[in-house]
């Protein structure tokens, strides 16, 4: 048998303990997210082929405990009506997705673009789609461009 001795509190230290007790007990535990991105590659640019040039990568989204989030990503190199590839010599026109269908641009909710957003306790992968659109006049070369991806929880 184990005896504990609770020393004679006054009602003001009573309350004070019981309401310290609470906000013990009810604080919620905090979120822990990160992300990992896939880079995304299109391959080969032929400037004759009459089809556009995609591509897919994947963004992963690791949360603990189970937390809402939204993915943003940035409009890198010019906007999200136009995203641009740039070479030694040209850039190409491109832009980032949610969809297969190519219809809702990646962003960060400003105008044309749109974000995506989930609830997750584990990881959560997010296909990313690109697009070159097709029969752009530019010169042999790599083309680069950079991305911020942003999650908010």
């Amino acid at each position: 048998m184990v005896l504990i001795k609770v020393p004679t509190m006054t009602t003001t230290q009573r309350t004070a303990l019981a309401s310290l007790a609470c906000l013990l007990v009810s604080a919620p535990a905090l979120a822990d997210c990160t992300i990992s991105a896939e880079g995304l590659s299109f391959g080969q640019y032929d400037v004759f082929d009459e089809s556009p040039t995609e591509g897919v990568g994947n963004l992963t989204v690791s949360c603990t405990p189970s937390t809402s989030y939204t993915v943003l990503l940035s409009a890198g190199t010019g906007s999200y009506t136009e995203r641009y590839l740039t070479g030694d010599q040209s850039t190409l026109i491109y832009n980032l997705y949610i969809d297969a269908a190519y219809s809702q641009v990646w962003g960060d909710g400003s105008g044309v673009s749109t974000v995506v957003s989930g609830t997750t306790d584990g990881a959560t992968n997010h296909d990313l789609y690109g697009r070159i659109p097709a029969r752009q006049n530019v010169t042999p070369g790599f083309y680069t461009d950079t991305i911020t991806v942003t999650v908010e929880f």
